[in-house]
């Protein structure tokens, strides 16, 4: 039988040529596995998102250039003696604040007491005597005008925030038309008693969530506000760009 000519031969694979090709694939494989995580993981960024810490900044700038906001500050915990349950309203960069507060002081209930803060001065609509300046740290609260400050207001909160872990995004908003994702986070006591004065905790859990634009929607700070039992409070922020005359009563 006449032999085929060298070139027409069909090739044969032997044991080894076939094991160094498994040896190429894999290699290929695994320098391909490594690019696509170090894309995922330069400089934090999870899943290939933004850093947490950036996502965080860009918050943070949001809320050190708006104009003014919408806001309740709420817990549904209950403390020893006079605590501040929530307070709404709106705070502008004047800085200045108008809208009403629950709170316990002197051992009474109190709710929808209106409050004003405007020119470093806190005036409250006390039932019966009406309205007076008062000093915010008797109610454990802080001058609702100062939660807009860069350093020691809701943004310092998220200029200090460490140990920042990317959650899942999800639907939200008061329509259900927002995406958010939510940021866990660790928070000094030192950023929380610049909001809240009366926390001796040393360190606090924060989650945060920002919208697919990159505006904080809510905080959430756990952690002893009061005394060895953790709260809860919560920040909404409803609306940014809120422009608003505030004056004195």
């Amino acid at each position: 039988m006449t032999s085929l000519p060298a070139a027409l031969r069909p090739i044969r694979r032997t044991r080894a040529s076939r094991g160094a090709r498994a040896l190429a694939v894999a290699a290929t494989g695994l320098a391909l596995a490594a690019t696509l995580s170090a894309c995922s993981d330069d400089d934090g960024a999870d899943g290939g998102g933004a850093p947490a810490n950036d996502v965080l900044g860009e918050a943070k700038t949001h809320l050190d250039e708006t104009s003014g906001v919408r806001l309740t500050l709420a817990t549904d915990g209950t403390a020893d003696g006079d605590f501040l349950k929530s307070a709404t309203g709106v705070i502008t960069d004047a800085p200045a604040f108008e809208g009403s507060v629950d709170a316990r002081f002197m051992g009474f209930d109190a709710s929808g007491i209106k409050i004003v803060s405007v020119d470093g001065d806190l005036y409250v609509d006390i039932p019966v005597t009406g309205w007076s300046k008062q000093n915010p740290e008797d109610f454990c609260a802080p001058d609702p005008a100062t939660l807009l400050d860069p350093e020691t207001g809701v943004s310092g909160v998220l200029g200090a925030a460490t140990d920042l872990e990317k959650g899942e995004s999800r639907r939200g908003g008061a329509n259900n038309d927002e995406i958010l994702t939510d940021y866990s986070a660790t928070v000094p006591g030192e950023a929380i008693t610049n909001i809240l004065p009366c926390a001796p905790g040393d360190s606090f859990d924060a989650v945060f969530s920002i919208d697919d634009e990159g505006y904080l929607r809510t905080a959430k700070l756990t952690g002893e506000f009061f005394g060895d039992d953790d709260i809860t409070y919560t920040i909404d922020v409803e609306e940014y760009d809120v422009s608003q005359e505030i004056s004195a009563p």
